[in-house]
């Protein structure tokens, strides 16, 4: 009898002892599971190198009109006009009158590799000692400090503008000037619609180029010059 009792002790120990391995193997499974899962959770976040990432709740997916396609000008420059204050030796201080941009005092600097500067009347080239005060217009990127005056690199200064007639408009073409019935159609990336006659008056600036209006392609520059009607009577045709 005791024997047995023995017996019985020893093997409700031994199931005890079976039943708490099962129980601590359970809970390490389980935490093992957790942290598998958890690992997996964290993995999943990172996006995949070729998957697109989602975009986040109230995010602008709509296109970048500024972002154009290679080949194209994706931004149109900004026309600002006023009075010219002094002529340094590679700056032009001026009064912006003209609402766009930053109002008021601006310091243009001239790049002599980027920026033109150009006679308001013949279209001919300026340097900065030939420039005598008065009326401007210039047109710039999007690049300005934050300096005051603030200051930035125009694409191209208009000076010496007549005080009886307006300053010619620098249009970059969004497309190739189009011909119907002699009359050329030019968009401008600022939005602008103009109809150029076949024969007009255009020339090259700075070369001796024969060219024609069929030569104002996507991404080029020019300036147009109107009458009292707004028709077109002159162009000067940038280089690429």
């Amino acid at each position: 009898m005791r024997l047995k009792k023995i017996m019985w002790i020893l093997g409700l120990t031994a199931a005890l002892t079976f039943v708490g391995g099962c129980s601590g193997n359970t809970a390490e499974g389980d935490q093992q599971t957790q942290e598998s899962e958890e690992g997996q959770e964290v993995t999943d976040t990172v996006p995949d190198e070729g998957a697109e990432a989602e975009p986040e709740a109230g995010a602008d997916t709509s296109p970048d009109e500024s972002a154009g396609q290679e080949g194209t000008v994706s931004e149109a420059p900004v026309r600002i006009y006023g009075t010219i204050q002094e002529v340094g030796e590679d700056t032009i201080t001026v009064d912006n009158q003209s609402g766009n941009s930053y109002e008021g005092e601006i310091i243009l600097t001239i790049d002599p590799e980027s920026t033109l500067i150009v006679d308001g009347q013949t279209g001919l080239p300026l340097t900065l000692a030939d420039i005598e005060g008065g009326s401007f217009e210039a047109y710039l990127g999007s690049i300005m400090t934050m300096s005051i005056p603030p200051q930035t690199v125009p694409y191209v200064v208009i000076a010496n503008v007549p005080e009886d007639s307006g300053a010619p408009l620098y249009v970059v073409a969004a497309a190739d000037a189009m011909l119907e019935d002699g009359v050329y159609t030019l968009e401008g990336t600022d939005g602008s619609t103009w109809e150029i006659p076949e024969d007009v008056d255009i020339q090259p600036f700075r070369t001796k180029n024969i060219v024609t209006v069929g030569d104002i392609t996507e991404g080029r520059g020019c300036l147009i010059w109107q009458d009292d009607q707004g028709s077109v009577t002159k162009v000067v045709l940038f280089e690429n």
